[in-house]
């Protein structure tokens, strides 16, 4: 920014271009006129026509001119103030004849790049007005006051600021326009391609080109605001057929669907888990039986019906024989119900005997069977609900229960007969069936096998869906963090995705869930929901996509993509004013989406301290302003006009335009 005062020339000559650059923005924005020399033979050719008010000079040029050329400086322009750059910081000793005020370390910070630059300026000011006229009375020289606070910056060193530069994607931008240039520059001069305002082929002439903005002009009272002349919108293609490309922005009526990868699964609470719920023990029960199932006669290739066992993909119904076992627990705990029936009925007997002569059977002797009886229902209740628990059916129980109704005390001694086979396999048989409709999805047992871990799930069936067309399938898919504030601003009953796998079409469903956690190495929430797989060919933990339909965005107006021009810093847009004046703003917007030809720019105002960042003003950056609907935006020569207004504003006397 200017210091008040009229501005100075100033010359840098540095062969790190680089460093010059940030040196020429430093002093331009301290309101300066700044000329850049890489060499010293061109800092030679700028000073035979223009003469500066100082001279920053790196005393190491890389042809070892650096101290040559400022020895010839000082005999050329007596009294003109020189400052050498130096890599380190320097004294006298390293540089005779200089003073110390004259010796400037690259890495010197802005306040004391400034101070000695004003400085410097104020000694030639001095030695100017001494030659004019010689002063009187040995008056003091005039010192130049310091900076004030309000004006000084942090203290970044030149260094700094040419790292940050040299790093920042302006640069890189700088440079890839600087090679397209170049490219395209050589194209024309082998005449492969003419360039806009160069020499007609035909007739020798020039027409308009990019060299026509020099007709642009800053319009006076309105900040950031250029006069486009017709034949220069022309030129940079803005008016096309009469008519400006121009473009106006509206609320968008579309959004891009969100797309997240993901899988299906079974549904856990839909999977039947079968295991042996009986104890392990030193005699495991051992696996009797397989269920069968019948194959029909076309898939045997012997055209003959043929049963098997059951194995993985078969549906079951509810009752089916899964497999059968024998256990010897199971058997002994079916003959303690057994005792303890008989037992209850001993006792019962033995009770009512004595109540039927209550008069003289001591009391005693009563409550004492009376307690007996009242234990034996409490063995025989045992038994029957450890049974249960084992999963032996009702109908085995009551089978049981049948057979000790059927004792008689006085047919105790049959009992000690040799049981049959037949006996041993109601003892000891236990039954394992399908609990309910659906497709067997593991089968862990085979026939023969010791079952010697309760942990293990024998079958895994996966329930049907009523009709028994397939189960209902569980979807997760993972949602980018970003994408989040769009999935959650979705009410409940319009929480719904279309999920593709492979074999299988869009299928529609509800998202269930959304996570509360993030994924903190891939940066996603996990997504839940369910699809119906009616006919049965989505298989779990199979790769799936799902499409989940979003509103557009509230507080966004939607514009093309060339309207919009993107420096890597800032987002930048012209907007046209006033079209009977051919008045264009530019202005720095918020981008929230980007597609392939259009984008989405904030509509809603920016809160106090939103627009601007300490940073970017520092940086020289526009504040963010909204875009609002209806405005009307450039969609051609935004980067030309861009150019031509940083170009205006940066004069040390902007020319304000003729036009209102």
């Amino acid at each position: 920014m200017c210091s008040g005062s009229d501005p100075a020339t100033i010359l840098v000559v540095e062969d790190d271009a680089v460093l010059g650059e940030v040196l020429g923005r430093i002093l331009t924005q301290d309101g300066h006129v700044v000329r850049h020399a890489l060499y010293a033979t061109e800092a030679l050719e700028l000073l035979k026509e223009w003469t500066p008010r100082l001279i920053l000079l790196d005393a190491c040029l890389r042809n070892g001119s650096g101290l040559k050329l400022a020895e010839e400086l000082r005999a050329r322009f007596a009294g003109l103030p020189i400052i050498l750059l130096t890599a380190y910081p320097a004294s006298e000793s390293d540089f005779p004849g200089w003073a110390a005020g004259r010796l400037l370390s690259k890495s010197i910070n802005l306040p004391d790049l400034r101070r000695i630059v004003a400085t410097a300026l104020a000694a030639g000011e001095l030695h100017e007005a001494a030659a004019a006229t010689p002063p009187e009375g040995g008056a003091a020289p005039t010192q130049l006051a310091p900076p004030s606070p309000a004006r000084v910056r942090p203290e970044r060193t030149v260094k700094e600021w040419s790292m940050r530069l040299f790093e920042s994607k302006l640069f890189k931008a700088i440079a890839l326009l600087v090679v397209v240039l170049a490219l395209v520059g050589l194209a024309a001069a082998k005449g492969a391609i003419a360039l806009p305002g160069s020499a007609d082929p035909e007739n020798g002439t020039a027409g308009p080109g990019l060299s026509s903005t020099a007709a642009v002009k800053l319009v006076e009272g309105q900040p950031h605001t250029l006069y486009v002349p017709e034949d220069v919108r022309t030129a940079l293609g803005i008016r096309k057929g009469n008519v400006d490309l121009v473009a106006v922005a509206h609320k968008p009526t579309w959004m891009r669907p969100l797309l997240m990868p993901g899988s299906t699964m079974l549904d856990p609470t839909r999977i039947m888990r079968i295991r042996a719920l009986f104890a392990p023990s030193p005699s495991s029960p051992k696996v009797i039986e397989i269920g069968q199932i019948k194959d029909d006669p076309g898939m045997t290739g012997t055209g003959q019906t043929v049963t098997r066992e059951l194995r993985s993909g078969d549906r079951v119904a509810k009752g089916d024989l899964l497999a059968a076992f024998y256990s010897v627990d199971v058997g002994n705990k079916k003959n303690d119900l057994i005792d303890a029936t008989l037992q209850w009925k001993l006792d019962s007997q033995i009770l009512n005997a004595a109540m039927a002569k209550s008069e003289s059977v001591p009391s005693v002797y009563i409550w004492q069977f009376t307690k007996s009886v009242q234990g034996d229902i409490s063995s025989v209740d045992r038994a029957v609900n450890t049974l249960r628990t084992w999963g032996i059916s009702e109908e085995d129980i009551q089978a049981v229960r049948d057979e000790a109704d059927k004792i008689k005390p006085e047919d105790v001694r049959k009992r000690l007969k040799q049981h049959t086979k037949a006996d041993f396999d109601r003892w000891a048989r236990v039954e394992i069936k399908a609990t309910d409709d659906g497709i067997i999805l593991e089968r862990n047992v085979s026939l023969h096998e010791s079952v010697v871990d309760n942990t293990v799930n024998l079958f895994q069936i996966a329930k049907l869906e009523p009709g028994g067309l397939g189960p209902r399938l569980m979807v997760t898919a993972n949602c980018p963090e970003d994408d989040l504030p769009l999935l959650d601003a979705l009410p409940a009953n319009q929480r719904r995705w279309t999920v593709t796998t492979v074999g299988s079409g869009p299928i529609s469903g509800f998202i269930d869930d959304i996570s509360l956690l993030i994924d903190p190495s891939q940066h996603t929430a996990v997504v839940k929901g369910h699809i119906e797989n009616k006919e049965g060919r989505i298989r779990g933990t199979q790769f799936a996509s799902a499409t989940v339909e979003l509103p557009p965005p509230k507080d966004v107006v939607e514009v093309p993509t060339n309207a919009v021009i993107d420096d890597g810093q800032q987002s930048i847009v012209f907007v046209q004013t006033d079209a009977a004046n051919q008045h264009y703003m530019m202005r720095r917007v918020e981008l929230t989406n980007r597609f392939e030809k259009t984008v989405f720019v904030r509509s809603k105002p920016f809160a106090k301290g939103e627009e601007c960042t300490p940073e970017e003003i520092e940086l020289g950056m526009l504040p963010k302003q909204p875009l609002l609907p209806g405005e009307r935006v450039l969609q051609s020569g935004v980067g030309e006009l861009k150019t031509a207004l940083i170009d205006r504003e940066s004069q040390p006397q902007n020319n304000a335009a003729d036009a209102k």
